[in-house]
């Protein structure tokens, strides 16, 4: 009697509990019209960022390489991923306002743009490591956006321009909607996905990608991972490879770096716990693990 069912029926049901761990954490920031030479740089921000240009025209690009810049208009979104230090500007070439000088740019009362940037708080670290599988920026401009997506963009337009009682909040509630929209939209895009997210496309691969972000620490052998899915271990192999580039075991590698940085990143937990967490069997071998796929130092990763 085959399980296959079982796992089918599990699987919407995962991706279901990730998105809406993806809005409920995500954290209003900032939302107004903006006038005059205004630059808003983030310098290797601690949270991935989701950008909504409301009205006008500006410019998104990176502070280390101004010749590549893009223009963006009414209705475009840009994710950008945790760490990517970038900026918005009235002009291709950002002028460095310190940021308790950016409010003189900000008045509700000016039309001539408007942005809605917001924060992307990670309230689990399965949401954590997803997100940072993403890609480290994508544009989504007004013309290649889903209806849907386009409908909520208005929505957040009218509401930023109209400014009435209780319009801040449901800026907010919209926004969290968008960046829901935003994942799936990364996700449906197969084309752009490699690596582990691309496995979330695949239903076989799907729910065993999410186990091995839930606990990076088991035991991923080849065998383990086929009976996850549901397939031989050879048709897991040649499927895992197919769809992710990758061979199973740097499947798991992969992930288990991506929990790597972020315990690095964001905790205090000596080499050790980390290493427990992860499946290895000493700080030694965690270390070894690391620096072959980060070139560099858990311990210089850390102070960075």
């Amino acid at each position: 009697m085959t399980k296959t069912p079982d796992s089918a029926t599990k699987t919407p049901n995962t991706v279901d509990a990730l998105l809406n761990q993806v809005a409920q954490g995500t954290e209003f920031h900032f939302q107004s019209g903006l006038c005059g030479d205004w630059t808003l740089l983030a310098r290797e921000p601690d949270k991935a960022a989701l950008h909504l240009i409301t009205q006008g025209d500006c410019w998104f690009g990176f502070p280390s390489n101004q010749t590549d810049v893009q223009a963006l208009h009414a209705g475009d979104v840009v994710f950008v991923n945790q760490g990517i230090s970038h900026f918005l500007s009235r002009q291709p070439v950002p002028s460095e306002i310190p940021e308790q000088d950016i409010p003189q740019f900000c008045q509700l009362e000016h039309q001539q743009n408007g942005v809605v940037c917001y924060d992307i708080d990670s309230p689990s670290q399965i949401t954590d490591t997803v997100f940072r599988l993403l890609p480290p920026w994508i544009v989504l401009n007004h013309q290649q956006q889903a209806h849907d997506m386009q409908a909520l963009i208005r929505m957040i337009r009218t509401e930023t321009q109209a400014g009435e009682p209780g319009s801040q909040t449901i800026v907010q509630r919209l926004s969290d909607v968008l960046a829901i929209h935003l994942l799936r939209a990364v996700l449906e895009a197969h084309q752009e996905l490699n690596g582990p997210l691309a496995a979330l496309q695949d239903r076989h691969l799907r729910t065993l990608v999410l186990a091995i972000i839930d606990e990076p620490g088991g035991d991923w052998s080849v065998e383990a991972m086929a009976r996850k899915v549901f397939l031989s271990p050879s048709a897991f192999a040649e499927r895992c490879h197919k769809q992710t580039g990758l061979a199973p075991k740097k499947l798991v590698d992969q992930l288990r770096l991506q929990r790597a940085r972020m315990l690095l990143s964001n905790t205090n937990l000596p080499l050790e716990l980390i290493a427990e967490q992860l499946g290895y069997q000493s700080a030694t071998a965690f270390s070894r693990f690391f620096k072959r796929y980060a070139n560099v130092s858990a311990n210089h990763y850390r102070e960075l």
